[in-house]
């Protein structure tokens, strides 16, 4: 019940619409007054309740036998109403009040302050190591219950999720994040190094949540660069949506770029002054790809690819994720229109295209349309074309601005598979030229969004915070980093402050992000953040609905010259997907040209603007985002090219109102479940009956 009980924290009328029974906005009628702490609590100790009680129907696209179910609601009052019709709506009350409105929980009702309570939904995941090989090259592993991708973990909108993580790896920890969740009040669970010491070797981490938000995430390990080697899978919670459809695909569509060998190993061309940079070697769809060269035989029986299955005439939802290391793609359909209505765990007004550019870390939920009369085979590609300037690969870099336009393999990852009386699986889709027509594909994506319209009104007030210390360029050390010892004694990726700004409020962040497994912040809270490697950056949550405003800038800006920087530091022109834990943000600015303090707010969209929990900071331009500081905790920022994440291209957020202000919120319970967890992490460090741990050589994130 912690969770319940934390939510209250905020105000008797959130506490009491996350129980389920009122919301002050969306398809609920404003509510005066609230209830306290102990009024929850005996309200839960007065109830005895079934998961079996309740409301409970089947969500589309979910497994066989899969139900939400929702306890507290009384069936003879309440019901599920998501249909083909009505995919908007996902509960209400089966009679309307006396003046036509029906209480309920639907698309409009603000998640930030209002879910329902479901059940707890429970699961597995063993962390071991195996050899695959997914388009045809064998590989050594890791895995999530000894399969790639993982397992799709699904839920229902306002249910509680326990995972419980094994590690049973013989040279390493793993740690495992829930990429989109985000973790109101339970910091504690979120996976990554600020928060917690790896889980060691032959011990368990049961990771506990609340599903605030719905639509389509994914789960990957946040150790070192663990999940460019295998470990990560989809998460789906099941809630209501922007537009209607009638068929709701199974499993989302994840797309990842492939390294053939040690991830760890690759990593090599990170920290090489000549390579510098990872490099790919293929694209995988769903964990299937295969080995192709320019020319070379496709393999003629579409089960060599990622099927979907269509039914024409009917309106399909797909969930589209991109679980790459360091590649954005650019997601079509031959023969077939995009319909956009979430991105990331927004859901947004219907938005329709031909394709849709999807960097690391982002997901959309989209509907097709299926035609009514498929092509005899009922075969349509789909395709995942590695966009511009966020690409790299073994035999090339794609680029559809050269003429012609240069694709060093093909991209043609899966199938759209009408079951049809004509459909077979021997006869390979044809080309369609609206798609195959390679147009400009910048990972930026700046049309798509500035497009993108939440369903669920933000109106931005200004910031609470100084936007000139939370300005920080994405940069590149020069030399070698001496400070970090010999396993980091590499040139490292780097956010950091303006020199002048560090010069005229002694506010000093110059140094790439290197953590100590052992000494997670959430743990020391006062000694961890004085680490200049932690780049920790503190900000008050007294005004819970004002906003933080941050730039993540591309260039030096105007009054600043490579001589302030000491010719120390390059800001390359790439794009970085940049990744908030613990919120969603809204993008207020977004160009591709460089950051200027004086004329780029000018220009700055303040009413509903695209909401997201992963931006694209454009090459050699900015993105200015803006979030509301009221989730207590101590919060990652990255960039999701796990090699620049590697390298050090991070920042810690401490997001609190006092010094204990993020204790009292997690509870002791839960900061002496992390501090048990470190015990056991320090005690198999140095455990003579199991091999070394691997020698950390990265940020550890």
């Amino acid at each position: 019940m912690k969770s319940f009980n934390s939510l209250v924290t905020y105000g008797g009328l959130a506490g009491l619409a996350a129980l389920g029974f009122v919301s002050a906005q969306g398809a609920f009628p404003p509510v005066e007054g609230g209830i306290n702490v102990e009024d929850i609590n005996a309200f839960y100790q007065s109830r005895r309740v079934d998961e079996d009680d309740g409301v409970s129907f089947h969500p589309a696209g979910s497994s066989k036998g899969f139900q939400c179910k929702y306890p507290f609601l009384d069936p003879a009052e309440w019901e599920g109403c998501n249909t083909n019709s009505s995919r908007d709506c996902w509960l209400r009350k089966k009679k309307a009040r006396s003046d036509g409105k029906r209480l309920g929980f639907d698309v409009r009702t603000d998640y930030e302050k209002a879910a329902p309570v479901g059940v707890t939904r429970r699961y597995t995941l063993d962390v071991l190591e195996n050899t695959i090989s997914p388009d045809g090259v064998p590989k050594d592993t890791l895995l999530f219950n000894n399969q790639y991708p993982g397992p799709k973990i699904e839920a229902c909108w306002g249910d509680e999720i326990s995972v419980t993580v094994t590690n049973l790896l013989s040279d390493m920890g793993t740690q495992i994040h829930w990429h989109g969740i985000r973790q109101l009040f339970t910091n504690d669970m979120d996976g990554v190094a600020v928060v917690q010491c790896p889980i060691a070797r032959g011990e368990s981490f049961t990771y506990t949540f609340r599903a605030t938000q719905y639509g389509t995430a994914w789960y990957h390990s946040h150790y070192s660069l663990q999940y460019p080697e295998g470990l990560e899978g989809p998460l789906v919670i099941y809630g209501p949506s922007s537009a209607n459809f009638d068929v709701s695909v199974h499993e989302p569509l994840l797309m990842t770029d492939w390294v053939h060998r040690s991830a760890y190993e690759e990593y090599q061309n990170e920290k090489d002054p000549i390579v510098r940079g990872a490099i790919a070697d293929n694209i995988l769809l769903n964990g299937k790809g295969r080995i192709s060269t320019a020319g070379s035989a496709l393999p003629t029986d579409i089960r060599a690819y990622s099927v979907t299955k269509f039914v024409p005439g009917r309106r399909h939802r797909l969930r589209v994720i991109n679980g790459s290391a360091g590649t954005a793609f650019v997601f079509s359909i031959d023969g077939h229109k995009l319909i956009v209505i979430t991105n990331d765990f927004v859901a947004v007004e219907p938005y329709v295209t031909d394709s849709l550019i999807v960097n690391i870390g982002q997901r959309y939920d989209i509907i097709v349309q299926g035609l009514e009369n498929p092509i005899v085979s009922g075969n349509y590609w789909i395709r995942t074309q590695p966009a511009d300037g966020c690409n790299r690969f073994r035999t090339g870099t794609f680029n559809s601005q050269s003429s012609p336009p240069v694709t060093p393999f093909d991209v043609r990852m899966g199938v759209i598979h009408y079951e049809t009386p004509t459909s077979v699986n021997n006869v390979l889709p044809l080309d369609s030229p609206s798609t195959h027509n390679r147009s400009f594909y910048d990972c930026a994506d700046l049309t798509l969004q500035r497009s993108l319209k939440p369903v669920v009104h933000w109106t931005v007030e200004k910031p609470v915070n100084s936007l000139t210390t939370s300005t920080f360029y994405a940069a590149h050390q020069k030399a070698n980093d001496t400070k970090l010892g010999q396993a980091g004694n590499y040139a490292h990726w780097l956010l950091r402050l303006d020199p002048n700004t560090e010069a005229k409020t002694g506010r000093q962040m110059h140094s790439p992000f290197w953590i100590d497994f052992s000494n997670p912040t959430l743990l020391n809270l006062t000694g961890a953040p004085r680490d200049p490697y932690y780049n920790a950056i503190r900000y008050s949550s007294r005004d819970r609905n004002g906003f933080i405003y941050m730039v993540m800038d591309g260039a030096l800006l105007p009054t600043t010259t490579d001589a302030d920087v000491n010719n120390a530091f390059s800001l390359p022109p790439t794009a970085h997907p940049f990744h908030w834990h613990g919120s969603d943000v809204v993008i207020i600015g977004q160009d591709s040209v460089p950051f200027d303090p004086l004329t780029s707010p000018l220009t700055w969209r303040f009413d509903n603007p695209p909401r997201r929990d992963t931006v694209t900071a454009p090459a050699g331009g900015y993105v200015a985002v803006a979030f509301k500081p009221d989730n207590p905790g101590v919060w990652l920022v990255h960039c999701h090219i796990a090699w620049h994440a590697s390298a050090g291209l991070a920042l810690q957020m401490i997001v609190e109102d006092d010094k204990d202000h993020i204790y009292r919120t997690l509870g002791q319970e839960a900061i002496d479940n992390l501090k048990e967890g470190c015990r056991a992490w320090k005690k198999g460090l140095n455990n003579p009956d199991r091999p070394p741990i691997w020698e950390k050589d990265d940020s550890g994130v």
